[in-house]
């Protein structure tokens, strides 16, 4: 099945569904029925790398957006695409093949066309996935982000937030308030650093100085790091359960560091997998790998607009290795391969 008709059928599940509010007591199975999305045909490998061109295609727009300068790293439309592509992602990883998955897509898509045309695209935050709409606190936060004093300074936080409600909401009306707790944390941190970054922007400007030529500012890369996955994850695992002590405590430095740094725009995460194994499982193995740093990194208070994700399986080896060593001996020599690239990118200003 490729990545369009898959997209599609996820679609039209939608249009039947609509936004309803689902009761989570209603989505119970009968023990050893078989959901929907664990068919068999719907599972396979060229279906599953059909459903990751389609997600790469979109981000790959995003990108090409900001690149040639159409778009500022601040616009609202912009970072809630982003956000949208990321919540498609997310509920793709983990398993979720309702129509969910389409719908945030679909959202995004329809904010890239409008930005891509030189529309303003409509403001508006549907409850996809048959999301409840919980919190009315933090929404209203949300509006105020985005249309109040200072607003200019924190519209894509703002964006962000509003589909974080949405994530929230959905993962309610999946599994109730147990798996609803965790988005609602991330959403009040999220709320937090957007209202602190807002007071900052609306505090009242200076007197009136005289007229100077304005400033050129320009995206730079204000630090590199590579994460070792093999001291984060064990040897072909992924999730964020499998993170130990030791590289939960490499990422909470990685987090403290970040903090530390001025005039972040955006942290690129690139998952990279040595050359063991079939050539999709390894793309969907650094992509989950690099997801779940981003995750972490977001539960330790970085904020989840900033992120950007991507996997590229065994294509970009650091080190070869010969073919005639030992199993054992050919995964030690390859662990340079298996890592995480996180780029932090800012700006400068040139006057």
């Amino acid at each position: 099945m490729n990545a369009p008709r898959f997209l599609l059928s996820l679609l039209a599940a939608a249009v039947v569904t609509g936004c309803a509010v689902t009761d989570p007591r209603a989505t119970d199975r009968a023990p050893g029925a078989v959901p929907p999305f664990a068919e068999a045909a719907r599972s396979t490998d060229e279906a599953q790398r059909s459903d990751h061109r389609a997600m790469q295609s979109v981000q790959n727009r995003l990108a090409a957006l900001q690149k040639d300068g159409r778009v500022a790293v601040t616009s609202y439309p912009w970072a809630k695409a982003q956000c949208w592509l990321d919540m498609a992602r997310q509920n793709y990883h983990e398993n979720d093949r309702g129509p969910v998955i389409g719908e945030a897509l679909a959202e995004s898509v329809k904010l890239v066309e409008a930005l891509e045309k030189g529309e303003t695209p409509a403001v508006s935050t549907p409850l996809i996935g048959g999301a409840v709409k919980l919190r009315d606190d933090l929404w209203a936060r949300a509006e105020r982000g985005r249309t109040g004093a200072g607003a200019s300074c924190v519209a894509a936080q703002a964006a962000c937030l509003e589909v974080q409600l949405v994530a929230m909401g959905h993962e309610y009306a999946e599994g109730g308030w147990r798996h609803a707790n965790p988005y609602i944390g991330m959403a009040e941190t999220m709320a937090a650093r957007m209202e602190a970054d807002q007071a900052n922007c609306a505090a009242p400007a200076a007197a009136p100085v005289a007229a100077v030529p304005a400033p050129v500012v320009t995206e730079r890369v204000v630090e590199r790091l590579v994460i070792a996955t093999d001291a984060v994850f064990a040897f072909d695992r992924s999730d964020l359960q499998d993170v130990g002590a030791n590289g939960r405590a490499r990422l909470d430095q990685i987090a403290a560091r970040v903090k530390n740094l001025q005039n972040i725009e955006r942290i690129v995460l690139v998952g990279h997998t040595d050359r063991l194994g079939d050539a999709g499982y390894n793309q969907r193995l650094s992509l989950k790998r690099a997801t779940t740093v981003r995750d972490h990194l977001v539960q330790r208070g970085l904020d989840a607009s900033l992120f950007a994700v991507e996997g590229r399986g065994a294509s970009e080896p650091v080190r070869q290795c010969a073919d005639n060593l030992s199993r054992r001996e050919l995964i030690d020599c390859l662990k340079d391969n298996r890592r995480v690239e996180v780029e932090i990118r800012g700006t400068v200003v040139k006057r």
